[in-house]
């Protein structure tokens, strides 16, 4: 880069910026700015006048030292013959000796400033340029020999003061730079220092000046700004660094014992090694800047006194050639005549000034043409600014127009071509904007159309059933408050009926949800075609529907009509062109004898199909007292149940089945109960169907499951490695596909042979179809006991000896309980039993409560026994002790069923005396 190259650049930046500044303050209108123009102009033509009259060219040609004339030459002549002329690569070395002495002048400046790789190529660049000119060269460009050998010896000076330069500024940065890594080796040390203190609650004292440290070592970072950059313009910022560094150093000595203390010495010492070499590099910083100061003056002495030399030697030698030009002789006509002789003063600066002129016939024109430019340059302003500020109102009145609203403004085209442009697209874009408005107005009453259908819509949805059309719970309220407000003022009754539609679930399971939906719509039309203007229908959801009565005569009409609605349903339904035998369950209540609200009314009418649900469906019941009593109890049971789980109150009771070949305990059966609160043991029967509607019963399964595989699991590894326990499972737990996965899972988790859990289920598990039987399939497989449990009750039970993949086979109660009195039943009894021991099958006589029974059921050996008569269910930790005596027990019992033995209820009454397990 040219040495004047970085001056231009920053004049033209500030220039810019300067621009930029004027133009924010002084914001100028078109107009202002061609007048303005248009002054320039007129100013340059102005000038342009004036310096066209005269032109003088200066010439200055400077000496510094004056030469003497030799004697033979103090002589005037008539015309002095014209100096020679040096040749012209003489002067091209020349010039190109101070272009070399420049720019490595500006070189050394830029490589001192920064080191960078494009500034030392420059540097080296200039160097080897300019010491290409060796003496040799000089004494071509002079004829002073001696000049040219101090030119030499200037050169070598002054670019050896240029390399004195470069290395003064080189040491100086490597001292910045160990300045600033020391700088930051203590600010390490000090961070790391302060996150300990804070660690350490205890050291208040070191944490204290450590903070104190840390602000001092901030002010010298401060401070030593100052150190990065080139020159050092005072000693004010050098002094307020070294009285920071001496405050640091203050607080260190200080606290340096509690500081040993805390950071340790050698943290101590490494914070003052850094700081005395702060100390130290600082002070050379400021020697070498002082160094690199006075180098720089001393390049730019070096450079003057090169220059004077180079000006001296070239002036000495272009006037020696001229003193030898003028004695030779000057022509052919004047050799040997004596030139006159005069007294010339010695060769100083001198100024040629030549003066020349357009002539005075040449001015009138010019002002002519003056004239003439600048009336064309007002003209052409005029129009400009015309041009310009008309269509610009034009712009600004439509604009307010269009703000306002009115989008049939036209901006009409007139000025500049650009400015046509814009007012054509302008007139585009209110177009589409009037058109656009037209579109958001239709849109709009579009919207606000659908708007309202939408509220019709959702207003019907908030009062109708989506399904039946029927008013929903929401609406019942409001219709039943007014037909109670209307019964009130008339003394009349009204009517509320919750009608459920009985066995609902099997239309979804068996049709589809889509036919059962089908299905509720044709139950909703026969209520609406019962009632017919005595009242209305509602639907609460799923397959409730409530019926309200209003306006009744009495109580009795109000039980007649709810007759009515089942009796209206014993003919068959038609659905999609099929018929359907479809029944419901009705329980009703009755304004003012069961409530006054129409939330009583609902709650009792509600109660009172609960009530016809459990007399058997498909009737209808008027809500009692006895019912409110009924429904409090089942909430109850309801919510102790959800708590029985967490208050461990369910427990498991084990009833034995007596192998009636060895006398001892086969297995036993898990049988849960519930120890109330208050002291009741609940059995199954009084809380599993609450717990069925509820859908408790799935948690409560899975806490049998689990606490039975945990207690057969300490019997296996404890007393009893043979011990069997059956579990009671539904056919709803069988349908879970993850029950399998379960009871494996616990067996392996509790380490128990698959052969000492036995699964006891009804004929009922037929009904769900083959996934249940895949899964018992599979759960045999795996060497898990399936027992039928209850088998006689049903109406396929040779069917299911097919199909289930059975192990045992466990006999109603129901042909026990007359095998000893009925042929019939014996008969049916043996038959039984030989065709399970046929098919491979053990087979347990469950419900023996008389001795006759059990002297029956010996004879019919192999075969298991349970029942009251051997034992109740009993606790864990009693069935051990029950084990133990059961064989000796068994065989007194049975020795004393013989006609040599005493009266059978003395023996039986000595047995249950001897164990008050029996109980």
């Amino acid at each position: 880069m040219h040495p004047l190259g970085t001056p231009l650049l920053a004049s033209r930046n500030r220039l810019s910026a300067m621009r930029r500044s004027v133009a924010g303050v002084f914001p100028l209108g078109i107009a202002a700015r061609m007048t303005i123009a248009l002054g320039s102009v007129a100013i340059l033509a102005i000038a342009a006048n004036i310096v066209g009259e005269t032109t003088v060219l200066f010439v200055r040609t400077h000496t510094h030292e004056a030469l003497e004339a030799p004697p033979s030459l103090n002589r005037s002549v008539a015309r002095p013959a014209r100096p020679e002329t040096p040749a012209p690569f003489v002067d091209a070395r020349r010039t190109a000796l101070a272009l070399a002495i420049d720019r490595f002048q500006h070189a050394s400046a830029m490589r001192a400033e920064r080191e960078s790789a494009s500034n030392d190529g420059e540097y080296l660049e200039a160097r080897a340029s300019l010491l290409k000119f060796d003496a040799a060269q000089f004494n071509g460009m002079t004829a002073d020999k001696a000049g040219a050998a101090r030119i030499a010896r200037s050169v070598q000076s002054f670019v050896g003061h240029g390399q004195l330069l470069v290395a003064l500024s080189d040491e100086r940065r490597q001292a910045r730079a160990g300045y600033l890594r020391s700088l930051d080796a203590l600010n390490t040390a000090m961070q790391r220092a302060l996150d300990g203190a804070w660690t350490f609650l205890g050291r208040v004292v070191a944490r204290q000046s450590l903070v104190q440290l840390r602000t001092e070592l901030d002010a010298i970072r401060q401070h030593s700004e100052i150190l990065r950059l080139q020159d050092l313009p005072d000693t004010s910022g050098i002094d307020r660094l070294t009285a920071s560094e001496a405050a640091f150093q203050a607080t260190l000595t200080a606290h340096q014992a509690g500081l040993v203390k805390s950071q340790g010495a050698h943290w101590v010492q490494d914070i003052q090694d850094n700081l005395t070499s702060l100390a130290a590099l600082r002070k050379q910083q400021v020697m070498l800047g002082t160094q690199k100061d006075e180098s720089t003056r001393s390049l730019a002495q070096e450079r003057a006194a090169l220059s004077a030399a180079a000006s001296a030697a070239f002036a000495a030698g272009d006037l020696v050639k001229l003193k030898n030009t003028s004695a030779a002789p000057l022509s052919a006509n004047t050799r040997g005549a004596e030139p006159p002789v005069t007294s010339d003063p010695p060769v100083t600066d001198s100024v040629v000034t030549t003066e020349t002129g357009t002539g005075r016939d040449a001015r009138p024109t010019m002002a002519i043409v003056t004239i003439l430019t600048l009336l064309v340059t007002t003209v052409v302003c005029i129009l400009t600014v015309r041009s310009v500020v008309v269509p610009v109102r034009r712009f600004l009145e439509a604009t307010t127009k269009l703000a306002r609203g009115n989008h049939d403004v036209h901006v009409t085209p007139g000025g500049i071509r650009e400015l046509d442009t814009l007012a054509n697209a302008f007139n585009e874009m209110a177009k589409q904007l009037a058109e656009e408005r037209i579109r958001n107005r239709h849109q709009n009453d579009n919207l606000e159309a659908k708007v309202v259908e939408r509220t019709r819509q959702l207003q019907r949805l908030a009062e109708e059933d989506p399904l039946t059309s029927l008013p929903n719970r929401r609406r019942l309220q409001a219709l039943l408050s007014d037909a109670l407000d209307n019964a009130t003022h008339s003394n009349r009754c009204v009517g509320v009926y919750f009608v459920d539609i009985d066995n609902f679930k099997n239309f979804n399971d068996t049709l589809g949800h889509a036919f059962g939906d089908r299905v509720l719509m044709s139950v909703a039309n026969r209520l609406e075609e019962l009632v017919d203007g005595r009242g209305f229908v509602a639907r609460l959801g799923g397959d409730e529907f409530t019926v309200v009565y209003g306006d009744a005569p009495s109580a009795e009409a109000i039980r007649d009509l709810g007759q009515s609605i089942v009796n209206a349903f014993q003919p068959l339904l038609l659905v999609d062109d099929r018929e359907f035998s479809v029944s419901v369950s009705v329980g009703a209540s009755i304004f003012p004898e069961h409530d006054t609200a129409a939330e009583g009314l609902l709650r009792a009418a509600d109660s009172a199909l609960f009530g016809a649900k459990e007399s058997g469906r498909s009737r209808l019941v008027v809500f009692t007292a006895e019912l409110i009593e009924t429904a409090a109890v089942r909430f109850a049971t309801e919510q102790g149940l959800r708590r029985a789980i967490d208050r461990r109150e369910l427990l498991l009771m084990y009833q034995p089945e007596v192998n009636l070949k060895t006398f001892e305990i086969g297995l036993v059966e898990a049988l849960l109960r519930w120890q109330r609160p208050e002291g009741h043991l609940a059995h199954p029967g009084e809380f599993l169907p609450i717990a069925e509607q509820s859908s408790l019963a799935s948690e409560i399964n899975e806490w049998v499951l689990h606490a039975a595989v945990s207690d057969a699991s300490r019997w296996h590894h404890g007393e009893w490695p043979a011990v069997r326990v059956a579990i009671n499972v539904s056919p709803r737990q069988l349908l879970d596909r993850r029950f399998t996965e379960r009871l494996l899972l616990l067996l392996d988790e509790y380490r128990l042979p698959a052969r000492c859990i036995e699964l006891e289920l009804t004929e009922t598990v037929l009904q769900t179809g083959q996934l249940t039987i895949d899964t018992l399939r599979l759960l045999r497989s795996h060497g898990i006991g399936i027992a039928l449990d209850d088998f006689g009750t049903g109406y396929s039970s040779i069917t299911s000896l097919q199909d289930l993949p059975l192990s045992r086979v466990k006999l109603d109660r129901s042909l026990i309980a007359t095998i000893d009195t009925s042929e019939r039943a014996s008969v049916i009894t043996r038959a039984i039993i030989e065709l399970c021991h046929g098919l491979g099958l053990e087979v347990t006589a469950e419900g023996i409560e008389r001795p006759e029974q059990l002297a029956w059921l010996s004879n019919q050996s192999p075969m298991f026994l349970q029942g009251y008569l051997l034992s109740r269910a009993l606790p864990f930790a009693e069935l051990l002790d029950l084990r133990a005596i059961m064989p000796q027990r068994m065989q007194d019992f049975v020795l004393s069923q013989s006609p040599k033995s005493s009266p059978l209820p003395h023996e039986v009454s000595l047995l249950r005396g001897r164990s008050g397990t029996f109980r």
